[in-house]
């Protein structure tokens, strides 16, 4: 993991009780051997201060947070054999598949990737598209998945691959973070190219379309990037335990934490 100094002062700050000797010995230690600092990630006081002290979350990084976040969440979901699903706007449903989200979270490639797909969810970056003649410029949003679908269209077969990862990260993140928007809002179905008349998407209709979206990236990239084939496949057959994370992180800590989402559209 890919820490700032800051990030590694105040983990230390609070592994060693404040203490500054201490906090020194760990920095040093940690310079010595960066993987040790993996063993104190899911040390629940880490996670009391952050949420009784919110101002230090300008200084951190997003991506120790989302660690940090992410590595408790963890070490939850490992004592508890369950998780509530949510499946109407007011209705929830005890589902015994806590188990297989920890597996998904203890495979250092995954762990790694959710991390970064809700870093990369911190910045909105705009691709812009020219075509022949007078028409101007199409601006498309990386977080749109109606925008990355038409880039997929757009793009060189090459850049092609990474533009349906995309499309299954939004989905992803999505269906984790903001089921309840799924719930309450009406739209075409995804990809639709011409009015169909308003439906409700379902969780499952965002499920199918990020898991055929990761399946089609990893079947383009397995020779030349096998190690992240192999997590998008694995992403494209455990979608479903893959979101259970993101839906406990949004609802359980990101109310004193989340950063400035709304659901991609």
């Amino acid at each position: 993991m890919r820490f700032t100094d800051a990030d590694l002062r105040f983990l230390a700050g609070v592994v060693a009780g404040d203490d500054p000797q201490a906090a020194r010995a760990l920095l040093r230690a940690w310079a010595d051997d960066p993987e040790r600092v993996e063993a104190h990630l899911d040390d629940e006081r880490v996670v009391r201060r952050l949420a009784a002290d919110d101002r230090q979350l300008v200084e951190l990084s997003p991506r120790f947070l989302f660690t940090v976040l992410l590595a408790r969440i963890r070490r939850e979901l490992g004592e508890i054999p369950y998780t509530v699903e949510r499946v109407e706007r007011d209705g929830r449903v005890v589902v015994f598949d806590a188990g297989r989200s920890v597996a998904l979270l203890r495979a250092r490639e995954i762990f790694g990737y959710l991390v970064d797909l809700l870093v990369s969810f911190e910045r909105s970056d705009v691709v812009t598209v020219g075509r022949p003649g007078p028409a101007r410029p199409r601006r498309l949003s990386t977080l749109s998945i109606g925008d990355m679908l038409e880039l997929a269209g757009l793009v060189e077969a090459a850049l092609r691959p990474m533009v349906f990862r995309r499309i299954g990260d939004i989905a992803l993140f999505t269906t984790g973070l903001f089921p309840q928007a799924l719930l309450r809002e009406r739209r075409p179905p995804l990809g639709a190219t011409a009015p169909v008349g308003p439906v409700r998407p379902r969780l499952e209709d965002y499920e199918a379309e990020g898991r055929r979206f990761y399946r089609l990236a990893a079947d383009r990239l397995v020779d030349t990037h096998p190690v992240l084939a192999d997590v998008l496949v694995r992403l494209a057959e455990e979608f479903t335990a893959a979101r259970k994370p993101l839906t406990v992180l949004g609802e359980r800590y990101l109310s004193w934490a989340r950063p400035q989402w709304a659901p991609p559209v």
